[in-house]
């Protein structure tokens, strides 16, 4: 281990020292963090997901999208308290549509209902799909974490990783710093606070770093998937301009122990002024089968 190592682990993530923690990012010059970008071009697809709130549902775009300011007020995976971030799931090169699609991904992000092995009921939330208008710049940390299903791109990252280590005379502390982040990235927290590194690090490159504070947010695999799919955390200034709202649908998760099923209900037919109007989906003879069987003896849970 370096002393940038050495300093990170000494980190008390308790005592929210943010003083000291950036005095160790300093310990690296601006120019000598090595980055990997990752683009995603116009017509690429970003999935969201929300729990709805007991009898509630959601009728405006604005509250699919990134949260208010004061309604961040913890640490979370890629930003820090009074930080919103725009956090969606994208579509990896090659998923799996049949066991992986993004929407089963975010389920695994926000659902506590649907990684509870022993819970049942029917969870209502709802699915928001977004597309990608103008090129979004992001950085891609080189995947260093234990992943059981990794995607195709954390190879093509990984690769890209090893082939500027060859080609360049990458800086040692430079590295030593983004391969300690590239594991924080992909550790499972059961407290926020100990976010507190790698969610102050995003916003060290995204806010400080001058080599990096001109992109748009970052990309990381999804831990709960186990890498199956990757998330993005996006400036909020950014969706603003780059990101454009496609549709929403409400869903119903209904679960029996580790046994689920995801239904959707209905879907928006338009949006006027911010406002969405749904329409009920019609459901095929099979899926109406599924929804009756999976659906016997379970009650909204909200």
């Amino acid at each position: 281990m370096g002393r940038i190592t050495d300093s990170l682990n000494a980190i008390d993530v308790t005592k929210e020292n943010t003083e000291e923690l950036y005095g160790i990012f300093r310990m690296v010059e601006d120019f000598n963090l090595p980055v990997i970008r990752f683009y995603l071009y116009p017509g690429s697809g970003l999935v969201r997901q929300r729990v709805n709130q007991q009898g509630m549902d959601f009728s405006m775009v604005s509250e699919l999208g990134y949260p208010p300011l004061l309604c961040v007020k913890g640490y979370e995976r890629a930003n820090v308290p009074y930080q919103p971030m725009f956090y969606a799931c994208s579509f990896p090169s090659g998923y799996n549509v049949e066991t992986h699609p993004p929407r089963l991904i975010a389920l695994q992000e926000t659902s506590a209902f649907f990684k509870d092995t022993k819970s049942s009921g029917i969870e209502r939330c709802t699915v928001s799909r977004w597309e990608v208008v103008k090129n979004i710049e992001l950085i891609a940390l080189p995947f260093l974490a234990d992943y059981n299903m990794p995607n195709d791109d954390i190879a093509t990252i990984k690769n890209a990783w090893n082939k500027e280590l060859q080609e360049y005379d990458v800086n040692t502390e430079g590295r030593e710093l983004i391969e300690y982040m590239a594991k924080e990235i992909g550790k499972e927290f059961k407290d926020n606070v100990e976010y507190f590194k790698i969610a102050n690090f995003v916003n060290y490159l995204l806010n400080v770093n001058e080599k990096t504070k001109n992109a748009d947010g970052v990309i990381y695999p999804s831990v709960p998937s186990g890498g199956a799919g990757f998330n993005v955390a996006i400036r909020p200034t950014t969706v603003d301009e780059k990101i454009k709202f496609v549709g929403a649908s409400l869903c119903h998760l209904l679960k029996k122990g580790k046994q689920s099923y995801l239904q959707v209900m209905n879907q928006s037919a338009k949006v006027e002024n911010g406002v969405i109007t749904y329409k009920d989906k019609e459901m095929s003879p099979q899926e109406v089968m599924m929804y009756t069987q999976y659906a016997e003896g379970l009650t909204l849970i909200n």
